[in-house]
């Protein structure tokens, strides 16, 4: 059974607190320093993962280049299991006009390292997110289908500093329409 955590530096929170501090304000290595050579971090509903240390690099990257913001909300802890509510806020979502996103997840750590972590979007925040998309990808769709292809490959959007600035020009775009 889970219990409320008692902050103490080096514990599991501690651990889950600081990456969510440093995600999106610190470059891929120094996020990477917070979780294990082998760790695994899943977006469940997009189906989209980021394994060792160049897909946790990419991912760290990308929070950087979107300027994103992550606050917990609320923290449990068990043995080596964190369970978290946190928002996130970055340039993306909000051109897109969502303010903030929300998101349960958990994190399996060991130590001072991450070794696992699932998150997924609330179902209002899903709801939410997935409105404002279908808006902007319908239209993107119909200004320059390539486009789409390139940032939302198969249907899932690309999780990729490199994209970032085309992404944030097409959304200032459909914005201005």
């Amino acid at each position: 059974m889970a219990t409320r955590s008692v902050h103490r530096q080096g514990g599991a929170d501690f651990v889950v607190r600081d990456f969510c501090r440093r995600f999106g304000r610190q470059s891929g290595l120094a996020v990477l320093s917070l979780f294990a050579d082998s760790a695994r971090f899943d977006i469940e509903g997009v189906g989209v993962s980021f394994v060792g240390r160049e897909g946790l690099t990419r991912l760290a990257d990308y929070g950087v280049a979107v300027h994103s913001r992550l606050v917990v909300r609320d923290l449990e802890m068990g043995r080596d299991t964190v369970w978290c509510r946190f928002e996130e806020s970055n340039d993306w979502l909000g051109l897109l006009g969502v303010r903030l996103a929300s998101y349960d997840g958990w994190f399996r750590v060991s130590g001072t390292r991450i070794l696992e972590a699932r998150v997924r979007l609330t179902p209002e925040s899903s709801d939410e997110l997935g409105g404002r998309l279908a808006g902007f990808v319908a239209w993107l769709l119909a200004k320059d289908p390539k486009a789409v292809q390139r940032l939302f490959p198969g249907g899932r959007p690309v999780y990729d500093s490199d994209v970032v600035p085309e992404l944030i020009a097409r959304l200032r775009q459909w914005r201005s329409r």
